[in-house]
C-alpha cells in the first residue's frame, strides 16, 4: 500500500468574519458618537443606535470582503 499526501485546504469561518467586522463597527460607531457635537438637535441615545447600526453594517461588508478574499487565495 502506498499513502499519498493530500493537501488539506483551509477555508476561513464566515461567521467569524461578519461577527468581528459588526462588533468592530459597532465600537467605532460608539465613539465616532461620543465625538460628536454637544449642541446636536438629537439626544446622544439616537445618534449611538445610528451610527452604531450603520458602522456594524459597514464593518459586517468590510469583515465579509476580507473573508472572501482569504477563501479565493491559492
Amino acid at each position: 500500500m502506498t499513502q499519498q499526501l493530500r493537501k488539506v485546504r483551509r477555508t476561513p469561518k464566515f461567521a467569524a468574519f461578519l461577527i468581528t467586522g459588526a462588533v468592530v463597527g459597532l465600537l467605532i460607531g460608539f465613539f465616532l458618537s461620543l465625538r460628536g457635537p454637544a449642541d446636536a438637535p438629537y439626544d446622544a441615545s439616537a445618534a449611538l443606535g445610528f451610527l452604531g447600526l450603520i458602522c456594524a453594517g459597514l464593518g459586517m461588508l468590510v469583515g465579509g470582503i476580507i473573508a472572501v478574499l482569504l477563501d479565493r487565495r491559492p
